[in-house]
């Protein structure tokens, strides 16, 4: 086999394997449907952030998160003060 035939074969090959059975049968697959329905509900002009889309669960992890990082703030506040002022040793 000269060089030539082996690469006709390798591009013929390759083309094989690059054709899926959805795109020839012309159905739509279910999880496709599935991805636009949630694309839709995502794109929905509705005034919500894109982060709060989700429903109550997405609320709960926002507020969770807000909780935390002023917990965070807090505790760095104290931190920065408790440095600044140290407290005073009785000798």
């Amino acid at each position: 086999m000269s060089a030539r035939n082996i690469a006709r074969l390798a591009v013929q090959s390759t083309r094989q394997f690059s054709r899926t059975s959805a795109a020839s049968s012309g159905e739509v697959a279910e999880g496709y449907k599935q991805l636009k329905h949630i694309q839709a509900k995502f794109q929905k002009p509705d005034g919500k952030p894109v982060h709060l889309k989700g429903g109550p669960v997405d609320q709960v992890l926002f507020g969770t998160t807000i909780v935390l990082s002023l917990v965070g703030l807090l505790g760095i506040g104290k931190l920065i003060f408790e440095l600044s002022y140290p407290a005073k040793q009785d000798e």
